[in-house]
């Protein structure tokens, strides 16, 4: 038995013949009342018969075969059958609320709560998996310090202020107090000196006349 035979045969009675119309690939099905049909890109369909909901589906696609049109009206006989399903699922839930609403007070209704029958899919933290293979955390030793010689410590010290003085290489530096403007005074080479030194002496005045 062909694919197709095999496809047919599991669609009945909702298929009812395949064949070619000017070229084009055609499926004919019929559907129940109330039954809804999902728009597609690929096939298009034609109500043919409103009484028998009956329709004709087809493509002007290249490379759409009977197959693809037979999968797509499986689809909608498959939504289909699922919707009736739920509907007498839910006129016979009704009728059991109709039941327990009959006979239960309205204090324990009130806490009325609905839940599927089905075990909850999150595992607990006991069942989750720990891959024992992992490789280990490598936590790293802190660094030790490098003691520095205090000679060099010395060295890469800053100036350090104690009072009034500063400590500079070994040596005390005696520092203006602290707030004071350090004003520095101005000196003029005195004019109009006579120069008293005799033949045999030098002084700072005569040198440049003597020597220059």
């Amino acid at each position: 038995m062909s694919n197709i035979q095999s496809k047919l045969d599991s669609l009945q009675p909702f298929i009812t013949g395949i064949r070619y119309v000017q070229g084009l690939q055609v499926v004919d099905a019929a559907f129940k009342a109330g039954w809804t049909i999902p728009e597609s890109d690929i096939v298009k369909k034609e109500l043919v018969d409103a009484e028998n909901n009956s329709f004709v589906f087809y493509t002007d696609k290249d490379g759409v075969t009977f197959d693809d049109l037979l999968e797509y009206v499986e689809g909608i006989i498959s939504i289909n059958i699922e919707r009736e399903k739920k509907h007498e699922l839910l006129k016979a839930k009704v009728k059991e609320l109709q039941e327990i609403f009959k006979k239960t007070p309205l204090s324990k209704l009130n806490t009325l709560k609905f839940k599927f029958n089905e075990p909850d899919l999150v595992p607990s933290l006991d069942e989750m998996d720990i891959d024992l293979d992992e490789e280990p955390v490598v936590v790293e030793k802190p660094q030790e310090k490098k003691e520095v010689p205090v000679e060099e410590t010395k060295k890469a010290e800053a100036p350090k202020v104690n009072g009034n003085t500063a400590k500079v290489k070994g040596q005390e530096i005696e520092l203006p107090p602290k707030g004071t403007k350090v004003e520095l005074e101005e000196f003029e080479e005195p004019k109009n000196i006579v120069c008293k030194c005799g033949p045999d002496d030098v002084c700072p005045v005569c040198e440049e006349e003597k020597f220059g």
